[in-house]
């Protein structure tokens, strides 16, 4: 078996066999789209470069959640493991070959190699969102919109969408100009960061006089504001619990194989560093959480 160390990739690899053939494979997929499948225990990641009916693959058995938090998790390339796979094919292939719990028998297979030695970097650049208005601050100062946790509610500022803990949504307590959030009270602390929003001596919190942990619809005055804005209504009932959060987290993925070993049953190929790619919004979800108080 012969051995080559790519550093990089040609257009074209030539790979002569025993007998004398020559076989020709691009292992170009620089313009093609890398797409995901799988299931709860299986990640499959390819590309699928439709000219030359060609492929490569990255099968990751694991449990665990991936892209979920920026960062980089690794998972080493075995033959028992986590698995590279080149293919070549008799006929057009597509992303239902990868996809099906069971493969299919067609197209045939005419060239493989597979990658069962480097290792491979998921790359996670996370977003979390909370929609409420304001623009984050790499901070932990307790009063910005970063890491700082205000309410003390185990959700850092920047993704909690009530930031004060009052169960009224900081969207609604900013008013229309987020750079000049609204401050009902004048008392200098603005309302979505204010615990009394109207300074009657009553916590926002507690004037939810129907306790469905919503401050904003209980109104004692026909035609006038919500209990928590208006200073002459202070009825207090006590509330001991959060509103189930929202927010919203998106993660961009991006793959690198290190020291990739490509073996086929003819010669052995080396490469380096092969990036497989990137999908952006690998994740793009609504994440559900209510606090504890």
């Amino acid at each position: 078996m012969r051995t080559r160390l790519l550093l990089i990739f040609l257009p074209v690899l030539f790979l002569g066999c025993n007998d004398g053939d020559i076989i020709v494979t691009n292992f170009d997929f620089q313009d093609a789209q890398l797409q995901q499948c799988g299931d709860a225990t299986n990640s499959v990641f390819f590309k699928i470069n439709p000219q030359v009916n060609e492929s490569i693959s990255l099968i990751i058995p694991t449990t665990q959640e991936l892209f979920i938090e920026s960062g980089t998790q690794s998972f080493n390339l075995s033959s028992t493991g986590s698995i590279v796979n080149y293919r070549g094919f008799d006929d057009s292939v597509s992303s239902s070959y990868f996809c099906n719990p069971i493969p299919p028998t067609s197209p045939g297979v005419i060239l493989e190699y597979i990658g069962a030695s480097g290792m491979v970097r998921l790359i996670s650049e996370t977003t979390l969102d909370d929609f409420d208005g304001i623009d984050f601050v790499s901070s932990d100062e307790l009063l910005q919109e970063g890491f700082g946790d205000f309410d003390g509610d185990g959700i850092p500022n920047y993704h909690d969408f009530d930031d004060d803990g009052d169960n009224v949504l900081t969207s609604q307590e900013i008013g229309d100009d987020p750079l000049n959030p609204r401050d009902t009270d004048l008392d200098g602390i603005p309302d979505y960061l204010d615990p009394d929003d109207d300074n009657d001596g009553v916590l926002t919190i507690n004037e939810d006089i129907d306790q469905n942990l919503n401050p904003a619809n209980d109104i004692a005055t026909p035609g006038g504001l919500p209990n928590y804005l208006d200073p002459e209504v202070a009825i207090s009932v006590v509330i001991e619990a959060y509103k189930e959060h929202v927010y919203n987290r998106t993660s961009d993925g991006t793959i690198i194989i290190d020291n990739l070993v490509l073996v086929s049953t003819q010669e052995q190929i080396i490469i380096e560093t092969y990036s497989l790619g990137i999908i952006e919004q690998i994740r793009n979800e609504t994440i559900l959480v209510t606090p504890e108080f």
